[in-house]
This record gives C-alpha cells, structure tokens and sequence, in this order.
C-alpha cells in the first residue's frame, strides 16, 4: 500500500535539499582538492549521506501513514429520501422506498465491528431520527415507522439538506456519508444545490457515498385524490458529481456496503487525512536519517576514524543521553486533554493527564476524573479548598458545583452526616436550588424498615370477654322490657 502523508508539503523542500547536498557531493568527487586527497574523505558518499539525512527529516516531518489503525472505528450517517418520490415503482416490482428499506436491512443485519450507524431523512429539509450507535434493531423500527411524503417539508433539497447533515458531524472523525436517494431536487435548481453541498461536503472534508433509486423514464408520483399526479424521474447524475467532489463514490444496485465500510474503518481503503485513523510513522524518517548518518561517517577519512566505532556502536544500540531538564506542560492544555478524553469515556487517559493546578476549574474537573474512577477520598482532598466555610461575594460559579460533587463523594463513602452538611451549606447560601433540595430529601428520608419486636416482651391480652353468668342477667333484663305474651284462649278447666 502506497503510504498517505499528513503534511506533505514539508516533502517538497526536503527534495530540493536532497539535490542540493546530492549535486554538492558529485562536484567534489569529480573535482577533488588537496585537502580532501591527504585527509582521505569521499565526497560523493559524504554526499550521499547528507542526503539521506535530509531525506529523513522531510520525510519525518511529513509523518507517512500505513498500516491497519489499532481500533477499527467509522461514523456512517446514513441519509434516506423520505420524499412522495420515493413511492414510485419503478425498481424491479417495488417501489424506491420498499428498496432502500431492504438495502438497509441487509446491511444492518450484521454486526457493525466498530462501524456505527446514524439515521436522518432528507425532505425540504432533514428530521434526525437516529444517533451515531450499533442498535440495529432501533434503526428497522425507524425505517418502518415512517412513510415518505408524510413527514418534514414537501420536496427534496439537496442543496439545504447535505449542508444540514455535515454540520451536524464532528471534525476530524472518521466518518462518511451514506446517502440513498432518486437524485431529484425539486427546490431549486440543480447546478445550485449541487455547488452549496459541494462546497460544505470538501469544507469538512466529508466523503460522501451515494446510492441511486429510480429509473430515467418519467413515472407518476402516486397520490390520493389526484388525477394528474406529478411526474418523477431519478438523476443518479447528479449523485455521482456530490459523491466524486467530495472523495467518495457512486454506488452500484449490487453493492456490497459491510464490506466497503469495514474497508474504511480497518484502514484497508483511504479515507481523508484529516479523517483517517491510519497511525503514523515517523520514525521512519529517523531511521533514514540514521543510515545516511553513518554513511557520512564511514566516508569523513582519517580525522573521524579514531570514533568510528563508538559513533558506530552508539547508532547501532540507538542510545540517546538523559536529559534531565524538562520544560512543565501547561496546567490548562492538561485539563484540556483530560477534558476531551473524560468526555470520549477514556478515563485512563484522563487520570493521566489530569490537571493539577489550583484555578477552580481545574479542581472541578480533577475531582469529577476522581468521582469517575471511585477515588473518593481524593476527589474530596481537591475540593476541601472550594468548600470551606468562608466564601466571598458575590458567590462564584464554582460553588454549587464543588459542594454538589463533594456531596457526592460523601454519599459514595457512607458519610451521610458529611454530605447533609454540604448540600445544606449549599442551600444557605443559594437557597432553592433544585439539585440540593432533591438530594437532601433523598437523604432525609428513613427508608430503614421498622425495629422488629421484642421477643421478651409478651403480646397484649385479648380483650376480656362477658362471663355467662353476666349474659344471662342481660338477657333476662331484655325480657323484663318486652310486653308480657297474652293469656291463651279457650275453655278454662275447673
């Protein structure tokens, strides 16, 4: 594989250098002097070695790419045409939609190894539906949830919707565009559209990679209630002038899209410098300069030939002197490099670059590296200067923060007492925050289960129920109270 470089614009006067010592060299072997004869040098292969060293700065300077990067790794933010267009059939018996939904299926249906997938639709305008991410089965449900010409504004722009989604990419990622469409713009004109995506598409240095629906005869655009429908016709000619400005390509109907992207995520096919993540080989200059290093010596005659070995063994075991004086890194590119790798999840290299100094910020961010990586006591030993008693007014940005997170690392610690304290300091002082308020109610609560009972201690007696003796007194006073029950009728015996 040919090797990319990262700037090659330092290869143009290390040549001309390189030619330079190369012309010099010749000249004094042809012409040698008096000087040069007694001494012993060889000029051309002095010549020759000086070349090389400079040969190996240039190259060096320029940083050569290849290989296969150590974490395969690309962003493809898939764009889908979700216009009325799209419901015309005109792709071997089902219509555009239908196939870009069965295109996409298939390529979700495999694992992404490092490839992550985001979901936008383009209309008059472009509806985000999906994050970069390696949900697969998130992604079908989208594509079946929607509808073309139901959704975002009527129409197709290009011109607006292209710009739209690589605003949305982060610089310097590796990442490509998918775009599936019929090609038709219906906003403006295409000359355009086709010069305002261009311009956004090679600004950030962004391939794009189109797929074509559609035939080129004419075709109805179906709609309900309409006996003269608008007329569709598919323009891949377009697609394939955005996608070749930008570095990508068009698509074929067979085209194998796991393969491609996993080409551009290992390394295997180039994606642009500034979005590559091809490692670089510097060394490989050093090491050129090194072998035209000891050519210079082999050829400097008898002045050097006493040192020839230990200059020799020296460069042969690439010993390099101690140097003990080190200029100190800034705390603030510290907290800055930290910053980025807390945000990308690396907290390996965010405890190694964590920042040390004593402005504010710098302990906030230490303290939430420490919280991430569950060193609590030292996230509460870099806050104590921020949470003290005394504060001066009007109160600084930073308090809130520093007592929330030191309220934190107390919870994390089981000191309950100790983070009650800073979060109501924190209402004290800003009375009403929300974040103080929910947490300390969170702590306020008993959620501990109630004591069980004492075994020792006997149940209480049931209540004492009447004797009988006493129930048969109230049932005798009750029947005092009713009327007495007639005589019987009839003869009376005597």
């Amino acid at each position: 594989m040919i090797p990319t470089f990262t700037h090659p614009s330092f290869l143009i006067p290390a040549g001309v250098l390189v030619l330079l010592a190369l012309g010099f060299g010749l000249w004094a072997q042809l012409r040698p002097g008096q000087g040069v004869l007694v001494v012993g040098q060889r000029p051309g292969v002095q010549g020759l070695g000086i070349a090389l060293v400079l040969a190996g700065l240039g190259i060096g300077l320029a940083e050569p790419r290849w290989g296969v990067p150590e974490i395969a790794r690309l962003d493809v933010h898939v764009v889908v045409d979700a216009s009325r267009s799209m419901l015309v059939n005109d792709c071997d018996g089902s219509t555009r939609w239908a196939a870009a939904a069965a295109i996409l299926d298939k390529l979700w249906s495999r694992p992404g190894n490092g490839v992550q997938y985001s979901l936008d639709l383009l209309t008059g305008d472009t509806i985000p539906l999906m994050p970069p991410g390696e949900d697969a089965g998130l992604l079908r449900d989208a594509m079946k949830a929607v509808k073309p010409g139901e959704i975002g504004s009527p129409g197709t722009s290009l011109g607006r919707g292209i710009p739209q989604i690589v605003a949305t990419v982060e610089k310097k990622e590796p990442a490509v565009i998918l775009l599936v469409s019929d090609g038709e713009e219906t906003w403006e004109s295409g000359n355009d559209a086709q010069q305002r995506a261009l311009q956004f598409l090679q600004e950030a240095k962004l391939p794009l990679y189109a797929l074509p629906l559609g035939g080129s005869t004419p075709q109805p655009v179906p709609e309900q209630g309409n006996t003269n429908p608008p007329m569709s016709t598919a323009n891949p000619q377009m697609l394939k002038v955005l996608a070749e400005g930008s570095g990508g390509r068009l698509l074929g109907p067979g085209e194998d899209l796991y393969s491609l992207f996993q080409k551009l995520a290992s390394g295997q096919q180039p994606l642009p410098l500034s979005r590559s993540s091809q490692p670089a080989h510097p060394e490989a200059g050093a090491w050129l300069a090194l072998i035209g290093l000891g050519l210079w010596l082999l050829a400097t005659g008898k002045p050097l030939r006493a040192w020839r070995l230990a200059l020799g063994l020296l460069l042969c075991f690439g010993w390099q002197p101690k140097v003990h004086a080190a200029v100190p890194l800034p705390q603030s590119i510290k907290a800055w490099v930290a910053q980025e790798a807390l945000e990308r999840g690396d907290l390996d290299t965010a405890r190694r670059w964590i920042p040390r100094g004593d402005q504010p910020n710098h302990r906030l961010l230490a303290a939430r590296i420490d919280l991430k990586a569950q060193d609590y006591p030292a996230a509460l030993a870099v806050l104590a200067p921020l949470t003290g008693q005394g504060i001066p007014k009007p109160i600084p940005a930073w308090r809130g923060p520093a007592l929330l997170l030191a309220a934190r690392a107390s919870m994390a610690m089981d000191h309950i007492d100790d983070a009650k304290a800073f979060l109501q300091r924190l209402l004290r002082e800003e009375p009403g925050r929300p974040e103080a308020v929910h947490n300390l109610q969170t702590l306020i609560q008993d959620s501990s289960p109630p004591p069980p009972p004492d075994p020792k201690k006997p149940p209480p007696p049931p209540p004492i129920r009447p004797s009988m003796g006493a129930r048969q007194d109230e049932l005798e006073g009750i029947q005092q109270k009713l009327p007495p029950k007639p005589p019987p009728g009839g003869v009376k015996d005597i």
